[in-house]
This record gives C-alpha cells, sequence and structure tokens, in this order.
C-alpha cells in the first residue's frame, strides 16, 4: 500500500514542476561584451597551431641550405693545355647569384663581391704541412729536424658575356704562396729569412673547381669527366719580338683578340698583378689598354702647392704599365706596352714584366 502512495506523490511533484517552471529565457538576449580595464589586454585567440622557435628554427635552416639553382641549358668546357674556362647559355645576371653560393658551398668567403663588373675573389686559404704530431713532446717537437711550412690559396672568379651572343663565360683562377720554416742550424743560418712567396699557379685546380662547378649547375659527373678528356681545342702559343728602330718589345699570341684578351686577364690575375683599369674596346682604333701595377718599386717626386720654395719629397711606389692589346690579323693578336706618356716603355722593370708575362702566355 505504501508503495502506491509513493509513486502517487512523485507523479503530482512531475506536474508541479512542468506546470511552475520558469519560462523567461524565451525572452533573453545577447547584449555587447565586458569593457576590458585599461590595464589588460585581451587574449588573442587564434586557430593556427605555431611551431616552437627551437624547433622551426631547424627547419627553416635545413631549407635555406637548399640552393635554388639557375635554368641552366647548356654547360661546355671549352680551352686546352693550362687554360680552361666554361661556356654557359644564359646571361650573367642569373648566373652570378648562382656562382656565390657555389663558393659558399664549398665552404669558401667571399673577400671580393662585385656583381656589377662580374668579379668576385675568396679569401686566402691557409694550410699547414709538416707540423709536428699532436701527441708530441716539446723536446721531440724541437729536435725532430722536419721543416714546417704552409700554404695559403685563393681563387678569383670572373664572369664575362660573350659579345653578339647570349653566353656567359667563366673563369677561375688561382693563386697560391707559400711559407718555410727551416730550423736554424750552422748551414743554414746564413740562408734567407723566413718569407711568404707566391708560387707557381696550379692549373689542376682551377680546372677541379670548375669540374665541380659544372655538377653544382646540374651536370652528372660521366658528363662531366667526359668532357675535360674531350677538350682537344687550339693550343694557345705566343712569340715575343723586338723592333729596335722603335725601341719597343711586343708579345705575338696565336688567337682571335677577344680570347687573347681573357687569357691576359686570367694570367695577370694569376701572377697578382693588380689591375687599374681595364677596357677592351677604345677609342677609334678599338683597342684593349689595360693599366697594371708592376711588383717593382720605383722613385716618385711629390711636391705640394708651395713646391717652388720647398724641397719635393720623394716616395717608393710601385711602377705602372699600359698594356695594348691590337688586333695584327684576324687569328693574331699584338700585345705591347707603354708607359704614362703613350710611348713604348723600354725601361728594364718594363721588359722584366712583358717577359714574365710571355712565360705564362706561350
Amino acid at each position: 500500500m505504501n508503495r502506491y502512495l509513493i509513486a502517487a506523490l512523485v507523479l503530482l511533484h512531475l506536474v508541479a514542476c512542468s506546470t511552475d517552471s520558469d519560462i523567461r529565457y524565451l525572452d533573453s538576449r545577447t547584449t555587447a561584451n565586458l569593457e576590458i580595464p585599461p590595464d589588460l589586454t585581451s587574449v588573442n585567440l587564434n586557430e593556427k597551431f605555431e611551431i616552437p622557435s627551437n624547433i622551426s628554427s631547424g627547419i627553416a635552416e635545413t631549407v635555406n641550405k637548399v640552393p635554388v639553382l639557375a635554368q641552366v641549358e647548356g654547360i661546355r668546357l671549352v680551352g686546352s693545355e693550362d687554360f680552361y674556362w666554361l661556356e654557359i647559355d644564359g646571361k650573367v645576371e642569373a648566373l652570378y647569384q648562382t656562382i656565390k653560393s657555389f663558393w659558399a658551398s664549398e665552404g669558401f668567403v667571399l673577400d671580393i663581391d662585385e656583381p656589377v663588373i662580374g668579379i668576385m675573389q675568396t679569401q686566402w686559404i691557409y694550410k699547414e704541412e709538416g707540423a709536428p704530431e699532436k701527441d708530441q713532446n716539446f723536446l721531440a717537437a724541437l729536435f725532430s729536424g722536419k721543416n714546417l711550412s704552409a700554404t695559403l690559396d685563393q681563387f678569383r672568379t670572373r664572369i664575362a658575356r660573350e659579345s653578339d651572343a647570349d653566353i656567359t663565360r667563366v673563369y677561375i683562377s688561382h693563386r697560391g704562396t707559400k711559407y718555410k720554416h727551416r730550423m736554424q742550424t750552422k748551414q743554414t743560418e746564413d740562408d734567407a729569412p723566413d718569407k711568404w712567396r707566391f708560387r707557381d699557379p696550379e692549373p689542376e685546380l682551377e680546372i677541379e673547381m670548375l669540374s665541380r662547378l659544372m655538377v653544382y649547375l646540374g651536370l652528372q659527373q660521366p658528363e662531366v669527366d667526359q668532357q675535360v678528356s674531350g677538350v682537344k681545342l687550339f693550343a694557345p702559343r705566343a712569340s715575343i719580338h723586338t723592333d729596335n728602330s722603335k725601341n719597343e718589345t711586343y708579345i705575338l699570341v696565336n688567337s682571335v683578340k677577344e680570347r687573347a684578351w681573357n687569357r691576359l686577364l686570367h694570367e695577370l690575375d694569376r701572377l697578382d698583378f693588380e689591375i687599374v683599369s681595364a677596357n677592351s674596346n677604345t677609342g677609334f682604333s678599338g683597342n684593349g689598354v689595360i693599366s697594371v701595377k708592376t711588383h717593382h718599386e720605383v722613385e716618385e717626386k711629390s711636391a705640394g702647392f708651395f713646391s717652388a720654395f720647398t724641397s719635393s719629397e720623394t716616395r717608393m711606389v710601385k711602377k705602372q704599365v699600359i698594356l695594348i692589346v691590337s688586333e695584327e690579323s684576324h687569328d693574331m693578336t699584338r700585345i705591347s706596352i707603354e708607359n704614362q706618356e703613350g710611348e713604348p716603355d723600354d725601361s728594364t722593370e718594363a721588359i722584366e714584366f712583358l717577359m714574365k708575362l710571355y712565360n705564362q702566355l706561350r
């Protein structure tokens, strides 16, 4: 009986709740958000998931290490003997940044970066040879009798556009110095002191860098090896002559003027001569003119505004010469040397400079 009574009471309670419920929520509406106090800021809700900086930085570095190469249609290795260069189908502007990235990928830092004139030069790379072993004590290193030596290497890249053609030429020249330290003994105490000296250029290093550049630009290694072994073009040769009636000494190169011009600049880079200016086509004659500072030092008198009342001072400066590159015939180029007055320079320093240049060109 009690069960029925309890059920009836529950039923009456449920009916009362359904009839007396609060229905004011039907009149509810959305009001403006509360104003934020001046000393607080609102929360910036962003549904995007941001990668933490310590992770995203690593991804960015990985992406930046992948170079974007220029579209290269054709690459050809040209030259012979000890002088090689690349001929690439494309414009200089499109290739300069790519070649700059190539040197960075090889671990070189540029000391000269001149995109306007197409010149880039790496810093000197130091390499020590004959150093004592790490686990060798001081006395063992002192009495080992080994000569310590070191080398410095540097590469210069020159990018030029071939005239009347959409072809870019890339030249890489090598320069190196060597330092040799000798332990002082009674037999060597009269020898010349330790000093850095320029060593002969190494064409093998130049062609090695050209080969690596070809691979970097998209060629496969077997194709590069085939081009290196298959290059059998002309062999540039040169002869030196003297005109006694004009007191003039000059060089004749068996090559067209444009090719001889590029080879001349290449050899000047190798020999570490400072090129003050270079113009491949000047005046009505169309001769090329290169102003070069030699390694010889000569006296130069300098006078001030009141030079008439004071004695002039003398200082030592590097002798400057001017190379004239002219077309002797269609396939023969003449290289002569002049002084600042435009006359043939037959001084000892100029002839020695010309002979050194000839030994590289022949």
